[in-house]
C-alpha cells in the first residue's frame, strides 16, 4: 500500500508547494503556451498556494487522506 504524503509529511509547506505546482501544471493543457510554475509569477503562485492550503485542510478535515 502506498504511503499518503499528506499523512507522512512533517513539512506542510513542502506539501502545499508540491500540490500548488501540480494544480498549476494540470491547468496548462488549456493554453497554447505552457508556463512553468517557476515562471508563473507571484500573484498566480500565491493564489495556487492558497487553493492548495484549502485542499489540504479539506482533506484532513474529511479524513480522505488516510
Amino acid at each position: 500500500m502506498a504511503r499518503c504524503r499528506l499523512c507522512m509529511s512533517n513539512d506542510e509547506d513542502a506539501v502545499v508547494e508540491h500540490l500548488a505546482e501540480t494544480m498549476w501544471d494540470s491547468r496548462q493543457d488549456h493554453f497554447e503556451v505552457r508556463t512553468p510554475w517557476s515562471e508563473a509569477g507571484g500573484t498566480w503562485q500565491a493564489a495556487f498556494r492558497e487553493m492548495a492550503k484549502a485542499a489540504v485542510q479539506a482533506l484532513r478535515a474529511a479524513n480522505y487522506h488516510a
